[in-house]
């Protein structure tokens, strides 16, 4: 996955969570604060992806999916 899906992935992930109902989720502020410097850091030029962060968005991802949150 290149920097572009990433970025793609780590919006689409914002929005399915800023969708869901604020009650339902744990630790949705967290989420929301780490993939709103993600995309900040993605952001930038000549960005580089962290050694984590490609496994971080895939296991957010797939905790959403585990939690039958509607993802993108």
């Amino acid at each position: 996955m290149n920097n572009n899906e990433q970025l793609a992935q780590a919006r689409a992930l914002q929005a399915d969570i800023l969708a869901a109902p604020a009650i339902w989720l744990p630790r949705r502020e967290n989420m929301l604060l780490w993939l709103k410097d993600f995309l900040q850091r993605a952001a930038a030029p000549k960005y580089l992806l962290g050694e984590t962060e490609a496994a971080d968005l895939a296991a957010l991802d797939q905790f959403l999916r585990k939690n039958k949150l509607p993802v993108a």
